[in-house]
Formats: C-alpha cells, sequence, structure tokens
C-alpha cells in the first residue's frame, strides 16, 4: 500500500466558488510519482498491469470509479478492458470521438470536466459520474486507449489530479509495450527507457523555458539530454536582494533519474524561499529527498547565491568546480568548497563549507554538468573541465577582439559551437547542461549615474541621471525603485506603475509591502481591477497588512460590495487585532 498520508478531500462553497479542501499537497505528489514509478517496474504480466493501475487509482484519487479503455484495431473502437466496479448502465465499447473517453482518445489531449452536468453529451444517459480525469495512455507517438478517473461529486478533482494521472497513463503505456499487450504477445519483461514521454512532459514544467536578467545579472543556459529526459537539472529562485541558483547530475539516466530532479525542483524552490544558509539548504534538501531515492541514486549539486552587491557565496556537494572568469583579463580560478554527493548519507551543514566571492562587472560565473568534461571526442579523448574552461576563455577574447563586449548570451553559444567541433561525428555520451551568470559590464556605470540621481537637488535633474542609469543597466533595482518614486512624484503613474512591475518581475520580491505599493499606483491611475488584484497579492502574503486590507476594502466599497469591504477589513482585525487603522476603518463601515 502506498505511505503517502493525506486528509480525505471534499467539495466546499467559498466566496460563492466550488472548491476543494484537504487531498494532495505538493510533497504528495513528488513521493506519489516516485511510488508510481518503484511500483510499475515490478510488472510482468496483464493481469497484474491491470490490477496494479485499479490499486493505484484507487489509493490515491478516491475514485467512484475507473475505467481503463483500449483500441480494437480490427473493431474501430474503444474497449473497456478494466475497470473498478459495474456501472449503471454498464460500459461499452466507444467510437473515436465519443464520449469523454472518445474524445480524449481523438484529440491525444486530457480532460479534467469538473461538472458533466454541464456536459451530457460526454456521458450516457443514466451515468452517475459528474467529475471526471480522462488521459490517453500513449506509446511514442501512437494512442493506446485512454484511463479515466470518475467522481459522483462535481468539482472534485483539480490540475493535481491531472497531472499525476497523465504521469501514471504514460508509464502505463509503456508497461504496456513491455509486455507487448499491443499485439497480443506476453513475453517481454524488460523495462523501456529510451521512449518516455512521461518524463518529457515532468521535464517540461521543471526546467526555465528563459531566465530574466536579475539587479543586472544576465544568465545564459544550455540543456540537452542524451536520451528524452535528463537527470541534469538546473534553476535560478529570485528573493528579492538576493538570487540562488543551482545546477545538478542525478546518477543514472531515463525516468528514474527525471523523477529525482522533479523532486529536486520542488524541494529547492521551498527552501530557496526561506531564509537560511547555503550549508542548512544543502542539509535539508538531502533530509528531504535521500529517504525516497531508489537504492544506489544520489546526486551532486552546486549551489550559489548572489547578493545585491554581486558578491556571491556557494557550497559544492560532489560537483564540479565553479569557474569564475575575470573580464578584465585573460584568467579564470576554479572555485571549490568540501562537500559530499546528497543521496548516498545523511548530512549536516557541517559537512559543507560555505565559500565568498565577488563578481565585478562584466565578470561570470559557469556552472556545468560532467557531461562536458567527461564527452570524448572521435579519437577518444576526454574534454576535462580544464579544456572546456579554456575554450569558454577563448571564446570570450574573440568576442571582446570583435564585439568590444562579450555578454553571457553571446559567449554560450559561441563555446557551444566549438564544443561540438571538438565532439565531431561522436554522439553524446550523457546530459548536458550549462548555466552562466554574469555581472553586467555595464553595472557599475549605472549604480554611478544610479547614486548621481539619488543626491541630485533638482528632481528632473534625479529623473535625467536615472534615466541614464536606466538606460546602461534596465534591471539595475534600486533604479527601478528610484524611477518609480520620481515619475509617481510628477504624476506619471503609468510610468511608476511600470518601473515598479518591473522591479516585482526582476527582483523576484513578493513582499505585502511591495504589492501594495503596486496596489496604490493602479488605485490612484483608475485602474481599479489591476488595484484590486495587487492588494489580493499583498493579503495572501500578510493577512492582517493593515494598508492593502483597507485600499481593498475601497475598492469593493466603490463596487458597491460593501459586505465584501467588511470581510475583508474583518478578516485582516483577525490576524492584526490591535491595528488602530484597521478598527478605524471598521468603525467606519458600521456607522
Amino acid at each position: 500500500m502506498i505511505d503517502v498520508k493525506y486528509g480525505k478531500r471534499k467539495v466546499v462553497n467559498y466566496r460563492g466558488a466550488r472548491m476543494v479542501v484537504g487531498g494532495l499537497t505538493a510533497k504528495n505528489k513528488i513521493d506519489i510519482l516516485l511510488y508510481i514509478s518503484r511500483e510499475f517496474a515490478q510488472i510482468n504480466s496483464q493481469n497484474e498491469l491491470f490490477e496494479r493501475v485499479m490499486t493505484l487509482c484507487e489509493e490515491i484519487f478516491e475514485v467512484d470509479n475507473i475505467h481503463l479503455r483500449l483500441w480494437n484495431e480490427q473493431k474501430q473502437k474503444i474497449m473497456p478492458v478494466k475497470y473498478m466496479v459495474d456501472s449503471e448502465p454498464p460500459a461499452r465499447p466507444l467510437d473515436s470521438g465519443e464520449g469523454f473517453s472518445g474524445t480524449v482518445f481523438a484529440r491525444r489531449k486530457s480532460m479534467l470536466e469538473e461538472d458533466l452536468g454541464r456536459h451530457p453529451e460526454m456521458i450516457d444517459q443514466g451515468e452517475k459520474t459528474q467529475c471526471v480525469v480522462c488521459v490517453p495512455v500513449m506509446y511514442r507517438d501512437q494512442v493506446l486507449g485512454t484511463l479515466s478517473i470518475e467522481k459522483h461529486i462535481p468539482y472534485f478533482y483539480r490540475m493535481d489530479d491531472l497531472e499525476i494521472l497523465e504521469a501514471m497513463a504514460s508509464q502505463l503505456g509503456l508497461a504496456l509495450n513491455e509486455v507487448e499487450l499491443v499485439e497480443g504477445l506476453m513475453e517481454a519483461r524488460s523495462r523501456i527507457e529510451s521512449d518516455l514521454r512521461m518524463g518529457r512532459n515532468v521535464q517540461s514544467h521543471i526546467i526555465p523555458r528563459r531566465i530574466d536578467p536579475w539587479n543586472g545579472v544576465h544568465f545564459y543556459y544550455h540543456y540537452e539530454p542524451m536520451v528524452e529526459v535528463s537527470g541534469d537539472y538546473f534553476n535560478v529562485i529570485r528573493q528579492g536582494n538576493t538570487m540562488t541558483a543551482i545546477i545538478a547530475d542525478v546518477s543514472g539516466h531515463g525516468v528514474p533519474a527525471a523523477l529525482v530532479t522533479m523532486a529536486l525542483h520542488h524541494h529547492f524552490q521551498q527552501l530557496a524561499t526561506i531564509n537560511i544558509s547555503l550549508p542548512e539548504l544543502v542539509e535539508e534538501l538531502n533530509r528531504q529527498i535521500q529517504p525516497n531515492l531508489p537504492d544506489g541514486t544520489y546526486f551532486t549539486a552546486q549551489i550559489v547565491r548572489v547578493y545585491q552587491d554581486h558578491s556571491f557565496s556557494f557550497v559544492n556537494a560532489g560537483h564540479h568546480k565553479l569557474l569564475h572568469f575575470d573580464y578584465g583579463t585573460e584568467t579564470y580560478e576554479g572555485l571549490d568548497s568540501t562537500g559530499i554527493p546528497l543521496g548516498i548519507a545523511k548530512v549536516s551543514r557541517e559537512d559543507y563549507m560555505e565559500k565568498h566571492g565577488q563578481l565585478r562587472p562584466g565578470d561570470f560565473l559557469v556552472l556545468l554538468t560532467d557531461g562536458f568534461a567527461e564527452q570524448r571526442n572521435e579519437a577518444g579523448e576526454q574534454a576535462s573541465v580544464p579544456r572546456v574552461a579554456s575554450w569558454i576563455q577563448e571564446e570570450k577574447s574573440r568576442l571582446m577582439e570583435r564585439e568590444r563586449v562579450a555578454m553571457a548570451d553571446m559567449l554560450g553559444p559561441s563555446f557551444l559551437v566549438r564544443f561540438e567541433e571538438y565532439m565531431g561525428k561522436r554522439p553524446a555520451e550523457d546530459d548536458f547542461a550549462m548555466l552562466i551568470l554574469q555581472s553586467s559590464p555595464f553595472y557599475s556605470s549605472s549604480q554611478a549615474l544610479y547614486d548621481r540621481a539619488r543626491k541630485a537637488g533638482d528632481p528632473d535633474e534625479s529623473l535625467r541621471l536615472a534615466l541614464e542609469a536606466y538606460q546602461e543597466e534596465p534591471t539595475f533595482l534600486k533604479n527601478l525603485l528610484l524611477l518609480s518614486k520620481l515619475t509617481y512624484m510628477r504624476k506619471d503613474l503609468a510610468e511608476s506603475a511600470r518601473y515598479l512591475k518591473e522591479y516585482v518581475h526582476s527582483s523576484g520580491e513578493a513582499s505585502a509591502q511591495i504589492h501594495c505599493m503596486l496596489g496604490n499606483v493602479m488605485y490612484q491611475s483608475g485602474e481599479f481591477p489591476e488595484a484590486k488584484s495587487a492588494y489580493k497579492r499583498s493579503l495572501a502574503v500578510n493577512p492582517g497588512f493593515a494598508e492593502a486590507a483597507v485600499m481593498l476594502s475601497r475598492v469593493y466599497l466603490r463596487e458597491d460590495r460593501k459586505n465584501r469591504a467588511q470581510d475583508v477589513l474583518r478578516i485582516a482585525h483577525q490576524c492584526s487585532p490591535g491595528d488602530e487603522k484597521i478598527r478605524s476603518a471598521m468603525r467606519k463601515l458600521e456607522s
């Protein structure tokens, strides 16, 4: 039985909308995906496979019924091959495009239908199912059938359930091929890792599609799995005045390694946003992931934290050295610190040494997984870290000669061309992941202009200098706040809001204060829907934040929703009972 514990869910009415209370948490999802992978790895027969699907769905989703249907080429129908209980009316063969199962099969796309009462054409007359999640079962690009979980209660399932069922259906497609049920043969038992649609779906959600600059730090990344999924992982988390980056390399390849990267992603995102040191972060990361890892699985990691003045600290958990390239010279340094790989055994923060450095304008840090260093060319020679570092340095020098500047998004592609020339026709032997963090070459000039703008006595001169600083480096956080303030003073509220939004986007700051500031600017601009959203985000961070509560109540009063305004103030008062501003606003509403 699954050892994940979670409370029974139920559907409630909340503020006029249906929502689910209880059920799966984010951590449950990670544990369940690992559990499904382990369970499906042990299946050797058709009956065992179908029974295991029913058991897993019943354990995880609190179902009223489950239907597994497979396509019958001869009959040109989707045939019910397994279900949990007999339904009324009985399950029957379906045409492609008929009902929710036929629709999912025809469209090759998953479906979460919260209330089938709105779509009676999706079910047979008399059928009790009110909420359904139905996903296609696929192998490679072929749809084999569908898997559905069904409930007699509307709005019972949500997107978390759909994502987990998709992962299960992807593993089911692999298992169906494994025992050759599609062809009617039952001899094959070996697991297939090369075709992993499930892994692609999982990793598409955790690998960044783009990384925008943070406070004058610019990024470039390259991610190339050896097969369709990868055991390499990287991410960047913004926390206002700091930014934390990670690169990790999980042992092995295929689905098992990819699932570990998903667990790593979940826990790293949570830990990177709380105020703990990097050694503490590594210790907690290992504590949360290690118990769920398959035997023999581990991962190396390198974590870097950059501060507002572009100083940085880092820890190394058995990973390659961090490469620090000096922009003004032809030199680089390999930075290392003590630390063992994660997932092998229990570790403590004392096992990891946090070291520090400083990024000068133009300097860049390069984080690599071992695919680059260990890749061989046609002659069988390994690239090695020193050789890779020398190629990066040489490409940087070429860019400086040709372009007079070497930015991360120029250097990365230039290095990859050099690396591919070295590989020749030799196939990739491992996953590749690279992350470059560069302090903007124009950061110091932007900072100097900002300092002059801040000290200028004339508001017009301050704005002129701040705009020049913005032209030098648009993501310099202190300057974005100054520009928002200066344009607000000039009553240019649209520009003030724009700079403040850019600050929030670049910094990643999610404080109650910053969301309230944005709400105030939008309120003054008459953009009341945007102001309401900003105040709600502020109160989501701190439900007792007085200024946001009072302003949100004013927005509701403008909408003639006095009861809603009173609710906002009452909740804020419960969280901050001593706040006089909230109590005063409540008295005014009650009078």
